[in-house]
């Protein structure tokens, strides 16, 4: 067991569990200073439910509160045995058109080469910032990694007699993760996911110059709208599920998919960003290495994520796989339908008892297709969850046989694109990017001036960037260009050109 169990919930189970498993719990220190003082208990069942009744939560009913993911670090996580750690470093990789060394890139960019617009983000590490390329005037996206928050994170938390203490790995494995989406950005080139030009580092913080979206977050607009209809959320939903798609068939599984993580471009199509939770599978990487793969590699194990948006095996501490994507899926589509999440609560223990104790209440107001796509991919069990990977699309001759009655509980094996609510959508011309470039969107951002951010929170935008963008030498740790070597990284100039 890779995490220890709470004690207010051990005696909890999913249910339609089969396994009979205790339920484990995320312990949260942000948690514990609004919530020590009230023993928690189990929430009662009454007027938790949606019930046949619920109606829309319009935006007037009050602001919609930002969700955060869970930072890796504050969760004491055990390797489990019998499991592999193959370093995805960009010192292991050999040079190609688009990877460029630090020594090579010194003279190339800096952080003296851009002046900061304004701010368009914060997060558990730094800010994004807007800033304007000071040779091009093109704007760019900056995402800042404070140094000092990777290196030094939460020691006081790690027991003196623990294995990760005396391990002198552990600094490793938190640099392996940091590189991870820079890494992954690099070698990703899809429509609907931002794109990395370049990135670099000084003494105190690392810097990814990303694509600027300049529509804001989609969690922006849902406060605005309040909800959205069936067939925008079907066109939204198809975007990210090509993008999901696209992802897991290079290996790589997403695991913080929710509103404030997909953008819209000036054409109001969604574009994900922030992958800063992504991994790459292990399988992925030694096919690409040329190495022999193994059983069971696609599992995951770390209890990371936004609880609002993750999968129940995920806040249980059980092995998982890329399909927690598509639950996370089903709570995005959940989410722009109703107004809010499937389950919500003050902190991580109320969400799980909730997953573990209620069944979602679909409203009355949504159609039977919509109904019964959400009923495929919010299954508490993976086992009886829509597997979209495996039937993303069904042959024809399978599709036109007389269908027999699908059993409560049984797999789901129809085809994904094929489903009555992607009725509208042109998956060829989707998946090919042909539409992305030809047609707008349903939303469609207003933009006056691409500098001013109108579409970003004025939470953000409001925030000062002069201290952000000037403190280049607070930090003096030694060796540190040394752990972070390999860091930098300039595109090439036809995917520059591709993009400018």
């Amino acid at each position: 067991m890779i995490f220890s169990l709470d004690e207010d919930l051990c005696h909890l189970k999913l249910a339609d569990s089969q396994n009979g498993i205790p339920a484990i719990a995320i312990h949260d220190e942000s948690d514990d200073n609004s919530e020590r003082a009230t023993e928690f208990s189990a929430p009662s069942t009454k007027g938790t439910q949606l019930s046949s009744s619920t109606e829309p939560i319009p935006f007037q009913n009050g602001p919609k509160a930002r969700r955060r993911s869970s930072v890796l670090e504050r969760f004491p996580i055990t390797t489990p045995p019998h499991t592999r750690r193959v370093s995805i470093t960009p010192t292991s990789l050999k040079p190609d058109g688009n990877l460029w060394s630090d020594q090579k890139l010194k003279s190339a960019r800096n952080l003296k080469d851009f002046s900061p617009v304004r701010v368009l983000g914060k997060g558990a590490y730094g800010k994004v910032i807007l800033v304007r390329d000071l040779t091009t005037s093109k704007l760019y996206a900056m995402k800042q990694l404070k140094k000092a928050e990777i290196i030094f994170t939460n020691q006081e938390n790690v027991d003196e007699n623990s294995d990760e203490h005396k391990d002198s790995s552990a600094l490793f494995k938190r640099i392996e993760r940091t590189f991870a989406e820079r890494t992954i950005l690099s070698e990703l080139e899809h429509p609907n996911i931002v794109k990395l030009f370049y990135s670099f580092h000084d003494n105190s913080k690392l810097y990814l110059l990303l694509q600027y979206i300049p529509g804001g977050e989609l969690f922006f607009h849902l406060k605005e709208h309040g909800t959205l209809d069936e067939d925008t959320v079907a066109f939204y939903a198809a975007e990210i599920s090509c993008a999901l798609k696209f992802l897991h068939d290079k290996g790589i599984v997403y695991r913080d998919l929710k509103p404030e993580n997909c953008l819209l471009d000036q054409n109001g199509h969604l574009v994900l960003t922030d992958f800063g939770l992504s991994k790459k599978s292990v399988a992925q990487m030694e096919s690409d290495a040329g190495l022999k793969e193994d059983n069971n590699i696609m599992e995951l194990h770390s209890i990371i994520g936004t609880p609002e948006y993750c999968a129940p095996e995920i806040l249980q501490g059980l092995s998982y796989t890329k399909n927690c994507d598509w639950y996370s899926l089903g709570c995005l589509v959940y989410d722009m339908l109703v107004g809010k999440p499937p389950y919500t609560g003050a902190n991580h223990k109320i969400i799980l008892s909730k997953i573990q104790k209620q069944n979602v209440k679909l409203p009355y107001y949504l159609s039977d297709g919509m109904k019964d796509m959400l009923g495929a991919l919010l299954k508490k069990e993976q086992g009886k969850r829509w597997d979209v990977d495996n039937y993303w699309r069904v042959a024809q001759n399978k599709t036109t046989k007389a269908r027999k009655k699908r059993k409560a509980g049984q797999e789901r094996t129809s085809g994904y694109t094929a489903h009555f609510v992607f009725r509208k959508i042109n998956w060829k011309k989707l998946e090919s990017g042909e539409l992305q470039n030809s047609e707008s969107g349903p939303i469609v951002p207003l933009i006056t001036d691409w500098a001013l951010a109108e579409n970003f929170d004025t939470e953000f935008t409001s925030m000062s960037y002069e201290h952000d963008c000037n403190e280049t030498n607070d930090l003096n740790i030694p060796n540190a260009s040394d752990v972070f070597k390999g860091f930098s990284y300039k595109a090439s100039g036809s995917y520059l050109d591709r993009y400018f």
